[in-house]
């Protein structure tokens, strides 16, 4: 039994999402409301001798194409890298990030990548959205499950802007495709007919992110 401000609630289970924020107090430097210090592309700062990178910063997002606060290990490693390039005088190709990330909950892969409907809302970007429910593999091999795919994309060119999967089987690698598509600036028509592998237990004939793709208009 729980104890909360609107009575008591019998669970089974509790999960508790407390979140954090950045340890950026003693830095007198210009920041996001949330405290994360405001960077550019090679996490430079406004002082010349500090630079930033991981959950105390800002990051480019490519899709969305505006600063934004990614607290993801992913990011972070990638961010020192660049940093760390930059600043020994080597050539970076780091251009920024799209916030893919994924989750396992009970039998359910949950995973993402680029600009989701919210965040484009947030935004006041103009997007198209597309939800479809598909199989994650051929029907006649053991394990076929439902694989549900959302796909944001420009209203007028097509172009790939971000992807919501969420299946048993299956659903996270194809994130990681969309991932890849949405870095090469791919359409949704392109999507439809991106040769990807086909064998039972795997796919169909068709895969889930070519039928998202074809279903998109």
């Amino acid at each position: 039994m729980i104890e909360t401000s609107q009575g008591e609630v019998e669970a089974d289970v509790v999960v508790m999402s407390l979140g954090f924020k950045p340890n950026t107090e003693q830095f007198d430097l210009p920041k996001a409301p949330n405290g994360a210090l405001l960077v550019n592309e090679f996490g430079a700062t406004d002082d010349a001798h500090i630079y930033a990178v991981g959950d105390c910063a800002l990051v480019h997002h490519m899709a969305l194409g505006e600063s934004v606060y990614l607290p993801l290990a992913t990011v972070a490693n990638k961010q020192a890298r660049m940093m760390a390039d930059h600043l020994a005088g080597k050539d970076t190709f780091l251009k920024g990030f799209l916030g893919s990330s994924c989750l396992k909950v009970l039998d359910y892969e949950l995973a993402c990548t680029g600009v989701t409907e919210l965040m484009a809302q947030q935004a006041g970007m103009a997007v198209k959205v597309s939800v479809i429910k598909d199989k994650n593999q051929t029907d006649y091999f053991p394990g076929q499950e439902d694989i549900l795919v959302k796909l944001v994309y420009q209203p007028e060119t097509k172009v790939l802007l971000g992807g919501e999967i969420v299946g048993k089987k299956g659903a996270v690698g194809r994130v990681n495709a969309l991932a890849v598509a949405i870095s090469a600036g791919m359409t949704t028509e392109q999507l439809g007919y991106l040769d990807f592998c086909y064998a039972p237990p795997f796919a169909r004939t068709w895969d889930v992110l070519n039928v998202a793709g074809n279903v998109a208009k």
